[in-house]
């Protein structure tokens, strides 16, 4: 991707796939804070032309198509920012979202900013101030060519807002080749947040760098954010490409975003997986969810424990990435296996039901 250099190109299957999932998350987004929220903002740092040479829509339109075609009409407002540094892809940004202005109703409004991220971000970083003081959450999608732009300290400014979450696109494959090349310390640099980096580039077992630049990342968003999630995205020949990183400091927004990736059809030319556990097994994307791994997880963690459903739940959306409905069909099938009781349940609970306040009794 960072050797691109045409106005419109065609667009790549990671790509096609990466937009669906950020389609999907901001469908679901976009009820779950536009009822309680006057405003919601939306930023683009790395916008593109707002389509592709085939014609399909970039990012920009996913996402304003996305809200003026939700089936829950919100109520509050939505401003967007795209931001585009390359002249011949802004002006052809400009008109893509010329084209779709006049179909949008009065309270979805968006500007295009010409120009680096970095360059936009002092007025960038007012707006988001705008969002903290009306208690209003943002949302940034941060999609760059190569490495170079993404510096920590602005994601991690922008996560710094209880409010804000931000969804990251890191360049795995760019990030390894180039680790070792002294002339791009600085990059890494500014990149990681630290200079920890400098211990990974001297590994040479492709797995063991694969993890440490993953943990790295990680652990440094993890010093601003409540929850983070990585997706790594792998080709057709299993090779790893680049990972999604989601950060948040909401329980609901993880929600949100897990069920996201569990609706888009991983099959075809990119698979992708929940990486965040990945020292204990990848867990993969799958049109049927794994409820033998879920099993053996949750044998694991909770053997001869007992525990709440709804705890037991949060746990499994942060660490495991299962959704509640996965929960509830795994404590159903070791119910049956006599793994687990129910002990205090109500003599009418009907099968396989966990209302709130039941309490799973592992044995």
């Amino acid at each position: 991707m960072s050797t691109i250099t045409e106005t419109l190109w065609p667009i790549e299957p990671h790509t096609a796939k990466k937009h669906e999932i950020l389609r999907r998350y901001f469908q679901a987004w976009l009820p779950i804070l536009g009822h309680s929220n006057k405003r919601l903002l939306y930023i683009d740092a790395f916008a593109g032309p707002g389509k592709y040479a085939g014609g399909e829509d970039g990012s920009p339109l996913v996402i304003l198509k996305a809200a003026r075609d939700h089936s829950l009409k919100m109520g509050c407002e939505l401003r967007c920012i795209f931001i585009e540094d390359k002249p011949d892809r802004h002006a052809q940004l400009v008109r893509s979202l010329d084209d779709i202005r006049p179909t949008l109703p009065p309270n979805i409004s968006f500007q295009s900013l010409p120009g680096k991220f970095a360059q936009h971000q002092r007025e960038v970083f007012a707006r988001v101030q705008e969002q903290v003081s009306c208690d209003g959450p943002t949302l940034a999608f941060v999609d760059p060519f190569g490495y170079s732009q993404t510096p920590y300290r602005t994601v991690a400014q922008l996560l710094r807002c209880q409010k804000s979450e931000v969804f990251v696109n890191f360049m795995y494959g760019d990030i390894n080749r180039f680790l070792g090349v002294p002339e791009r310390a600085p990059h890494f640099d500014n990149l990681f947040g630290t200079r920890e980096w400098r211990n990974i580039a001297s590994l040479t077992d492709p797995i063991d760098r694969l993890y440490a630049i993953h943990d790295l990342y990680l652990n440094q968003l993890l010093k601003v954010a409540k929850h983070v999630r990585a997706f790594l995205m792998v080709n057709i020949s299993n090779a790893p490409d680049y990972f999604l990183f989601f950060a948040t400091n909401s329980l609901k927004g993880l929600e949100a975003m897990l069920e996201a990736m569990w609706k888009v059809d991983p099959r075809g030319e990119f698979e992708f997986s929940d990486f965040t556990d990945a020292k204990k097994q990848p867990m993969l994307f799958a049109a049927e969810p794994d409820h033998a791994f879920l099993k053996r997880v949750l044998v694991r963690e909770f053997h001869r424990t007992s525990i709440e459903f709804v705890d037991l739940s949060d746990w499994v959306l942060e660490y495991v990435s299962f959704l509640r409905s996965h929960v509830r069909t795994v404590l159903g099938e070791m119910e049956d296996e006599g793994l687990l009781t129910v002990p205090d349940a109500p003599r009418k609970r009907p099968p396989y039901t966990y209302p709130p306040g039941t309490v799973i009794k592992f044995r």
